[in-house]
């Protein structure tokens, strides 16, 4: 969904693997002897190979704008012609977008094959952290009529040979194949880090004061898990352990302290605060693996010597933990913070580093041309404007890329859908993270949706809702007219000049324009110079606006910055 798997599929496909080659042309095959003919498909990763191959043998490809779309368009193909038609699906929120899809076409009893890409090995339920993962059979159980995983790719033609059988056997119906990264890269399933249970006795307030007393140089590790009320708690914690904060993909600064916190994973002063640090406090994150578990990729320097202190509800964590804290993160904060002697604050050098290379930043992203619109110098001028009490929601795959790698801290909040990678997450997220505050008497701040333009066509259509509440939101929509990590997939995986089935769409779309049929303010433009002033405009409004950037489609589709890191985020032997 958001596209991480595309990074995924780039850097660890292998041209000319035969295993791979045989287990996507053996479903190919099973899907034409089984009359299958119609393929439904946002381009997700797990299939780049499959829907190239498929579009040589001359099957009709077509790539909706949402899951659940595609499935009632196979449905319908199949209902018409007495012939199975077939989805494709990505992992996690891709499977679960096409419930209502699945439901439908059982209760009119179309026989449609929906294809799951799904993560691997799941044989360590209790692995906390894990991107855009699931259990996929359960959830589907209920609403196919019959439901298979691969395990190996020696098995992909006859699963889903049988599955065809079954779909029109007896009463027609939907069924289900979960297709797992590994099998579909030419191998099995393979194993995970098991999770770690935390050292017996290990918990308690006054030890884990007295450690962080002896550090001489600890670092708090803050997660996307953390409530307003605990932020500010937090906050008051950072501040007595004057150390540098640490901030997972997707977390918010804390409040006053946006000069402290370092972005986990895209800054390299980062990865030397990590390197330095022999104590570790982690709070409202489950050390999943955005952060690599807190054991991997960015921790293995020193890590035999680092000691780890964690807050969280659940006792369970991914790596071993000196100190367990169960339970709220804001009032274990606000007690460690009581029961610590505040240390003395001096001018750390990294946070100088930091700053320095933001600028540096900020400057190199300014320097591109004004047109076409470059997306590092759109997110560069987006978070100028962003004011610094504002929400900021993240939606896209490639833009929440550029987002990361510009990673200036932002204290008013932010939301995304970091652990699922969920897109069209968005607009729905400012448009309810408003709507509360509305309904609990608070005053309304600004929110600004930055996200990228497939995302925001999920769920286009809420801008209505905003409308009708007079909500002050703002949506900035970098325009390429494709699925930008999808396409940079099909570069890396089959050549630059190779096809891309399913990856562009209509270059006539205008969201501006969209937006005005709606009733909210809409804004182009296609030259950098002009968004301060757009921007501006568009807060000022103080009701609903969407702001249409058009990017340039190479840049956005290949000059990605974070490829390699969000790549690693997958840790059943996959990533780095």
């Amino acid at each position: 969904m958001i596209g991480a798997g595309a990074v995924l599929m780039a850097v660890l496909f292998q041209q000319g693997d035969d295993v791979m080659a045989k287990a996507v042309d053996a479903i190919l095959d099973a899907l034409e002897e089984g009359g299958v003919r119609c393929l439904f498909a946002i381009p997700d990763p797990a299939f780049l190979e499959l829907l190239a191959k498929a579009q040589a043998r001359g099957f009709v490809l077509v790539a909706p704008h949402h899951e659940a779309a595609g499935g009632f368009m196979a449905e319908a193909a199949a209902r018409l012609t007495g012939v199975p038609a077939a989805v494709l699906l990505s992992p996690g929120p891709g499977v679960a977008n096409a419930l209502p899809a699945m439901a439908c076409a059982r209760a009119e009893r179309a026989p449609v094959l929906f294809l799951g890409g799904a993560r691997g090995d799941l044989r360590e339920p209790h692995l906390a952290g894990r991107f855009q993962h699931m259990d996929q059979m359960p959830l589907v159980a209920g609403a196919v009529k019959y439901a298979a995983r691969i395990a190996a790719p020696g098995q992909a033609g006859a699963v889903v040979a049988h599955a065809l059988m079954m779909a029109r056997g007896g009463t027609p119906g939907p069924v289900y194949v979960d297709c797992p990264f590994p099998v579909m890269m030419g191998r099995g399933e393979q194993g995970v880090p098991a999770p770690v249970p935390p050292v017996a006795g290990s918990g308690g307030l006054v030890r884990a004061a007295a450690m962080i007393g002896e550090a001489g140089s600890p670092l708090l590790l803050v997660g996307h898990g953390l409530d307003t009320q605990a932020r500010a708690r937090v906050a008051d914690l950072a501040r007595v352990m004057a150390c540098p904060v640490l901030l997972a993909p997707g977390a918010a600064a804390l409040p006053g302290l946006a000069g402290q916190c370092l972005p986990y994973g895209f800054s390299p002063v980062a990865t030397q605060a990590i390197a330095r640090a022999d104590l570790v406090l982690a709070i409202g994150t489950a050390l999943g693996e955005a952060v690599h578990h807190g054991r991997r990729r960015h921790w293995r320097a020193g890590d035999e010597a680092r000691r780890w202190i964690r807050i969280d509800g659940d006792v369970t964590a991914n790596r071993p933990i000196d100190v367990a804290l169960v339970g709220d993160a804001g009032v274990w904060a606000q007690a460690l913070a009581g029961a610590l002697t505040p240390r003395e604050s001096t001018p750390d050098p990294l946070f100088a580093a930091e700053a320095e290379r933001l600028a540096q930043w900020n400057a190199a992203a300014r320097v591109h041309p004004a047109t076409p619109v470059h997306p590092a110098r759109l997110v560069a001028e987006a978070m100028s404007a962003l004011p610094p009490d504002a929400l900021l929601v993240r939606d896209g795959g490639s833009s929440v890329l550029f987002q990361l790698a510009q990673s200036r801290p932002h204290e008013g909040g932010v939301l995304w859908s970091r652990a699922f990678g969920h897109l069209g997450t968005g607009l729905p997220y400012a448009i309810g993270a408003l709507a509360a505050e509305k309904a609990m008497g608070m005053p309304l701040r600004q929110a600004l949706v930055l996200s990228g333009d497939s995302a925001m066509l999920f769920h286009m259509a809420e801008i209505e809702v905003a409308v009708r509440l007079a909500l002050p939101l703002v949506c900035v929509v970098a325009v390429d007219h494709q699925w930008g990590l999808e396409a940079a997939a099909y570069r890396q995986r089959l050549g630059a000049d190779a096809p891309r089935p399913g990856a562009d769409w209509g270059a006539a779309t205008r969201f501006d324009q969209i937006a005005r049929g709606f009733g909210a303010k809409g804004f182009y433009t296609d030259n950098a110079d002009d968004l301060p002033a757009i921007l501006e405009r568009a807060l000022a409004h103080g009701g609903p606006a969407v702001v249409h950037v058009a990017v340039d489609v190479q840049a956005n589709g290949a000059d990605l910055p974070g490829w390699a890191e969000l790549a690693s985020w997958y840790s059943d032997g996959m990533g780095a």
